[in-house]
């Protein structure tokens, strides 16, 4: 990278293909166990899993009483969940997360490349 910043590309340009393949699990999910994924599911969903990934966290690091030799399996698959409940909440609510994330982060490239050049 040469210092120039290019607006032009989204940060996550597979995105929305992406979260079509997510919510086709959801909607299977949905479909299997008869869950009402309506309302505030998704963020309930979030929360749940930031819980599991915390625990997870905690056996990996030594703090818990749980299994500390699939604790970075466990912690890499929490991470999974979180991500894509929040994709999944995100179109759910009609988010774009490309646009966000283009605002509140790679904005900084901007930031960081003129920094470089002082």
């Amino acid at each position: 990278m040469n210092g120039d910043v290019s607006m032009a590309a989204q940060p996550l340009p597979e995105l929305e293909g992406f979260i079509d393949r997510l919510k086709a699990i959801s909607d299977r999910y949905e479909r299997v166990h008869g869950i009402d994924r309506g309302g505030d599911w998704h963020l309930l969903k979030v929360q749940e899993e930031v819980g599991e990934l915390t625990q997870a966290y905690l056996a990996m690091t030594g703090r818990s009483r749980r299994d500390p030799d699939t604790a970075r399996h466990d912690v890499a698959m929490e991470m999974a969940d979180v991500i894509c409940m929040i994709f999944l909440m995100a179109r759910d609510e009609s988010i774009d997360l490309n646009a966000a994330i283009e605002e509140k982060w790679m904005k900084w490239e901007t930031v960081m490349a003129a920094e470089n050049h002082a």
